[in-house]
């Protein structure tokens, strides 16, 4: 990035966890004003200013507002760790914004739509960038093995493990695994990642085919999208089976079907964050990347 490349521009920086610290050390080295508004601890200095007095006030005049990767909640908050406050970018909120101002977060809703339109407000959903979910997949695959570590009552050392999904994140997760010496296997309905996972030395599993099967493994970890893991599978897992959740919400573990069975879930969304400076600093270069491709006076410096 180009020192001074965002001169003149106010950038917002709103909820979060710890990464969004490099969104606005990084903004700040490209000549932006930073504000911040989330109570993240480090942000007065990073951001070098005092958090605004309200997300309005963080909103105000910013033509790029930075929100969080982990995503939205139930009622369109935003993932904000170190509030208790209910952070939602409604049109009230936005209106402040500076006109044509783009918003930068994970993926929208409808309702989010609506606020964003009636602000004039664009909304850019990133949190699917090839890039981002590739460069994401280390950080995440590396959380995956502390908490299989912490959980689990046996090595990883010759350990049966089945990694559902073999997507970007997946093939990092499955890795990491076998990295570990653990005895791999990759459930997924894709034939061509199926095949990935066969020339990789993994053993491939179609996912219509694991009710014969999950019962072979003490350890599962998903990435796949959608409801994968429902209450027939869970009834056919090992008693002592340990459930690793990477996805974002809803998730892909029918988290209530688990308790009833008494099966040992965990959900482990946003693992990128374990490594927010790296985690963090990916996720800015991304946007950058996004923001020059869409904003032709950055083109043109």
């Amino acid at each position: 990035m180009d020192d001074g490349e965002l001169k003149g521009w106010t950038v917002a920086v709103v909820g979060g966890d710890v990464r969004m610290l490099e969104h606005m050390r990084l903004a700040r080295l490209a000549g932006a004003k930073v504000q911040h508004y989330g109570s993240v601890p480090g942000a007065e200095e990073a951001a070098g200013r005092p958090q605004a007095r309200s997300l309005a006030d963080a909103v105000n005049a910013a033509r790029i507002i930075s929100c969080p990767i982990p995503g939205l909640g139930a009622d369109d908050e935003l993932y904000a760790k170190y509030t208790t406050e209910k952070l939602r970018l409604t049109a009230d909120v936005l209106k402040g914004a500076a006109p044509g101002a783009l918003l930068f977060t994970c993926y929208s809703t409808p309702r989010m739509d609506e606020w964003a339109k009636a602000a004039a407000v664009k909304i850019i959903p990133y949190g699917t960038d090839d890039a981002l979910s590739i460069l994401h997949a280390v950080p995440t695959a590396e959380g995956a093995i502390r908490i299989a570590i912490e959980n689990t009552e046996e090595t990883l050392l010759g350990m049966d493990v089945l990694c559902i999904g073999f997507g970007r994140v997946g093939v990092s997760v499955a890795q990491a695994f076998e990295g570990m010496r653990s005895r791999v296997s990759v459930g997924a309905r894709n034939p061509v990642q199926l095949a990935r996972a066969c020339a990789m030395n993994m053993t491939p599993i179609e996912l219509r085919n694991l009710k014969s099967q999950i019962r072979n493994f003490g350890l599962i970890v998903s990435s796949a999208a959608g409801r994968v893991l429902d209450k027939d599978l869970l009834a056919l897992t090992r008693p002592d089976v340990v459930i690793i959740d990477l996805c974002s919400p809803p998730g892909s573990v029918d988290f209530e079907a688990a308790k009833a069975l008494q099966r040992k879930t965990i959900w482990g969304r946003a693992q990128a964050g374990r490594a927010p400076r790296r985690a963090g600093r990916d996720e800015w270069q991304v946007l950058m990347r996004i923001l020059r491709e869409q904003t032709p006076e950055l083109q043109r410096a």
